[in-house]
């Protein structure tokens, strides 16, 4: 991950002092994707897409769709 897509998250998030590359920073970027009224948009369905489960194509997949 980038030290972009860290302050680009960051910013869009307001998740502060957490790297989105841990699993720390995994559930709670993804908490707040749920949160999120486009959320069924980005994941494609109903289910969280497996490749998702990974930290980094997490941070990846979230800053392209959010057009980081």
């Amino acid at each position: 991950m980038s030290a972009y897509e860290q302050e680009f998250l960051q910013n869009i998030t307001n998740i502060r002092g957490v790297d989105f590359e841990t699993w720390q920073g995994w559930e709670q970027l993804m908490a707040w994707v749920k949160r999120q009224p486009w959320k069924q948009e980005f994941f494609g369905g109903e289910k969280i897409p497996s490749k998702l489960l990974h930290p980094a194509t997490l941070v990846a997949e979230l800053t392209k769709y959010l057009g980081g």
